[in-house]
């Protein structure tokens, strides 16, 4: 196996870093989520806001696959998922509509 250079060696840190971003960042939304459904309460949650969010997580989605983007595909995909759990328990639990 060839030796890394310092520059590679950084970018292969780098890499590792960006996988650990991309689940734990999406991940910090549970807290939220988690509530909603235990507490069956989402006042204060604007469903409008978060159905935004959502629709812009998509574009990013189709931008992932179109440029072959795992990272970026990873990211956004599991945005998405919790974005859409927020949706429906703000929908169900009373969330406001502004």
């Amino acid at each position: 196996m060839p030796k890394l250079k310092p520059k590679q060696k950084r970018q292969s840190f780098l890499d590792k870093i960006i996988v650990i971003a991309a689940i734990a960042e999406p991940l910090c939304m549970l807290p939220q989520i988690i509530g909603i459904f235990r507490y069956k309460n989402a006042s204060g949650i604007s469903i409008f806001t978060w159905i935004g969010f959502d629709l812009l997580t998509m574009i990013w989605i189709w931008y992932a696959i179109v440029n072959k983007q795992k990272m970026v595909l990873l990211y956004q995909s599991l945005f998405c998922i919790f974005d859409t759990l927020l949706i429906v328990g703000a929908i169900v639990y009373g969330g406001t509509w502004i």
